[in-house]
């Protein structure tokens, strides 16, 4: 009787807590890509896709990778360090490091990301892998797999072509999603022009998300013959930030803006639930609360699609706050589990 009352509660919030009225779905746009993921950066929930499991190369997207492990791993980001020999004259994209040369860890970031140079990301490699460029990859693919991007292999820290050098757009969305959280790292990428004082030059920024796209916030552009043009791009507006991840697109920036419009103008986040809401009396006689907020990216459609289920137990643990736990509640949309929280005491 008590987990009926409880039933009946939880549906009426998820009744009443939608209370903005919006346009159903539009057709997701046409995009050229070979494959593309669209991701809500806070949830992960993924929006669309085409071909995203995909095994690829992804040219100098791999920076991402590169970059966030370097600022992970660094104790200093303003300490100079030495450029060594096998980090400069490296094909492809460069900020024309000279062996020797004494270069701030910030710096080569921005380098890094900012201008898509080659030798700079190898030179935060040597520094981060302790001068082996191979200890470093190891890095790179043990945190690939914390992230949870299994289908992604590295083999070197800037994007060269390499057979062993790929990962998918769900990957690439992932390790992306994991990197935005780091507040350095998001700075550097949203950042249009940089002065490099230990490179005693100005740094501009070459992916156009952050130059065109009203929202833009972000990532990282690519390119190789191989690879194509690929794309990682973020966008924020209203709360929502929306993460786009386009591989082998002629077309790279305008069909990420598409997949960002589409996505702000069809998708809105709702609170499903928060912290401390009361929803109920246990059998003990005490009230019982939500124990964390919950918001979820949804149409106007998928609404009316939400549904809780709970699982309803005696008291049974106190954690270090005093807070008896009382079970465990489920949200799910439509038979997809999308939340699992906690029914607590005070």
């Amino acid at each position: 009787m008590i987990y009926k009352s409880f039933k009946v509660f939880i549906i009426f919030i998820a009744m009443t807590v939608f209370l903005c009225q919006f346009n159903y779905a539009e057709a997701i746009p046409d995009v050229a890509a070979k494959s593309y993921i669209v991701i809500d950066a806070d949830s992960g929930r993924i929006i669309s896709s085409r071909n995203a499991n995909e095994k690829l190369p992804i040219a100098s997207t791999t920076k991402i990778m590169t970059t966030i492990l370097s600022i992970e791993n660094a104790d200093n980001l303003t300490q100079k360090i030495e450029v060594p020999a096998f980090s400069t004259g490296i094909e492809g994209s460069s900020i024309y490091l000279k062996p020797r040369q004494m270069v701030s860890i910030t710096d080569l970031l921005y380098g890094t990301m900012l201008r898509s140079g080659n030798d700079a990301a190898e030179t935060l490699a040597a520094f981060t892998g302790r001068n082996s460029q191979e200890g470093f990859v190891s890095m790179m693919n043990d945190k690939a797999v914390e992230i949870g991007a299994y289908n992604t292999c590295f083999a070197n820290a800037c994007g060269l072509h390499d057979d062993n050098h790929y990962s998918t757009a769900y990957d690439l969305a992932l390790i992306s999603k994991y990197a935005m959280r780091n507040e350095t790292f998001k700075e550097i990428v949203s950042t249009v022009k940089y002065k490099a004082e230990s490179l005693n030059t100005i740094l501009y920024n070459k992916n156009k998300v952050v130059l065109e796209y009203e929202y833009g916030s972000g990532v990282k552009i690519g390119y190789t013959k191989a690879a194509g043009r690929c794309l990682v791009a973020s966008a924020e507006k209203e709360g929502i930030e929306i993460i786009v991840v386009v591989l082998n697109d002629n077309d790279w920036f305008n069909d990420s803006y598409k997949l960002f419009d589409w996505a702000f103008e069809n998708y809105k986040n709702y609170s499903i639930v928060e912290k401390n809401q009361y929803v109920g009396t246990a059998s003990d006689g005490k009230p019982v609360f939500i124990s964390d907020s919950f918001t979820y990216l949804l149409t106007e459609d998928e609404k009316n699609k939400v549904r809780f289920e709970l699982n309803i137990t005696t008291p049974h643990i106190v954690n270090n706050k005093n807070n008896t736990i009382y079970g465990t509640y489920n949200i799910f949309l439509k038979n997809e589990l999308i939340h699992t929280g906690s029914l607590m005491g005070n």
